[in-house]
């Protein structure tokens, strides 16, 4: 019987550990960009709690959650629940100064702050419902949506850990109608971004900057899958980028805790383009069910019902999404908007990849990646890229590939260098 992850996993707070989070609280220098601010923008902060004294306790204090973690913030206005239960003591009863605008997802939307010269990134959920109105409904709404976040940073975020190619998980709150994330700050902006402007600058990656990030993205996900987490969202928006030029891993909302006979539904599988093929299964399913074995013959070698893809497995669609994004680094874009044979681009790798995993003569290559890309990519994207997840690389069998363990080859660079 497969064991499938979902919301539904329970786990109790009285078996939550902070250690890695509390250790990386207490010495802020296992994080390389949450820092104490410059002079100047010191002495221009002031903190509530600047007179405070310090109570010597640092973790999260989970058998006492009516404590000081839990209070009501009163506004001319309105009166605010405000839960800090998931905040280490260090990071509570602040007043943070909202800085930048740093980006946007779906439903969040993540800026920069400061307090006390600590500097990190907040992201910022609001729970109202599409109308803007708080209805009775959307109070359960928000409610039951808090509870499932809660949960989800008790089951999974807080068993991350610290790593030098993740984005540091740092706490969790509720502010209200709302919730905030506490995450490092990661001053180089997105992988994303940095595509986009070499893209407009009609310039290509260097091969080293190249290899760099790649390297850093599967140190992160091999990082992850030894402690039986799979991100299942990796894209190039979720890729950040340190001033000093490293990679870090960050986004984990659709991130599970994975066995062995673990798979997930297909929802559950973040971004399209680069969702692996068995997100599209049910598709393909319907397709397969209107083929006539009998004529199995006079259809396309792609379509055979022998090829469907297996179970979803969710270190399986880590390594398609690493796939993507190695080559979104060398050809700008994604191969195609997403792995179902419908999209004739994906057909032809599909057709591409079994004629190779059955030692037909495969063809001419089919993805289009720049003229002068040389051999030691495109065979990485065929092992990564492999249609079935049970030929499909490991993950740690990538961080092994001797030209990606040379740091010569690794050399990385600082973001906005030429």
């Amino acid at each position: 019987m497969c064991d499938t992850a979902s919301d539904d996993e329970v786990v109790k707070d009285t078996e939550f550990s902070w250690n890695s989070l509390k250790s990386e609280i207490d010495s802020f220098s296992c994080l390389s960009e949450i820092s104490i601010l410059e002079q100047a923008l010191t002495t221009d902060v002031q903190s509530d709690d600047a007179g405070d004294e310090d109570d010597g306790q640092d973790g999260i204090n989970l058998d006492h959650p009516e404590s000081s973690a839990l209070m009501v913030c009163h506004s001319e206005e309105n009166e605010e629940v405000v839960d800090e239960t998931l905040l280490p003591e260090k990071l509570r009863n602040k007043k943070w100064i909202i800085g930048n605008f740093l980006g946007k997802g779906s439903y969040f939307h993540v800026y920069q702050a400061y307090a006390d010269g600590i500097l990190l990134a907040i992201r910022k959920r609001h729970l109202l419902n599409r109308r803007n109105v708080l209805s009775t409904s959307s109070c359960r709404e928000i409610e039951h949506e808090y509870q499932a976040q809660r949960k989800h940073v008790i089951n999974v975020l807080s068993k991350i850990g610290c790593h030098d190619n993740i984005a540091a998980f740092l706490g969790f709150r509720r502010v209200g109608i709302l919730w905030e994330m506490f995450v490092e700050y990661a001053a180089g902006g997105s992988l994303f971004h940095e595509i986009q402007i070499h893209r407009k600058q009609n310039r290509r990656l260097p091969e080293e900057t190249i290899t760099s990030r790649f390297r850093d993205l599967i140190r992160a996900v091999a990082y992850l899958h030894e402690h039986n987490i799979a991100h299942l969202d990796i894209k190039a928006e979720n890729c950040l980028l340190t001033k000093w030029g490293s990679l870090k891993l960050s986004d984990f909302d659709y991130a599970v805790i994975f066995k062995s006979d673990t798979v997930v539904l297909p929802h559950k599988i973040g971004t399209k383009a680069y969702a692996p093929p068995e997100r599209f299964i049910s598709c393909i399913n319907s397709l397969s069910f209107r083929v006539n074995p009998a004529s199995l013959r006079t259809v396309p070698f792609f379509l055979q019902l022998r090829d469907l893809p297996s179970p979803r497995r969710p270190p399986c669609a880590d390594v398609w999404s690493c796939g993507i994004i190695l080559h979104l680094l060398i050809a700008f874009q994604t191969p195609w908007p997403g792995a179902h044979i419908d999209n004739c681009s994906y057909a032809e790798w599909h057709e591409y990849i079994n004629r190779r995993r059955f030692g037909r003569i495969r063809g001419v290559f089919p993805l289009k990646l720049p003229v002068g890309t040389k051999s030691k990519f495109s065979e990485l994207l065929e092992n990564l890229l492999e249609t079935s997840e049970d030929r499909r690389i490991k993950i740690a069998e990538v961080v092994d590939i001797c030209w990606l363990k040379n740091e010569a080859h690794c050399k990385p660079f600082v973001v906005g260098e030429n």
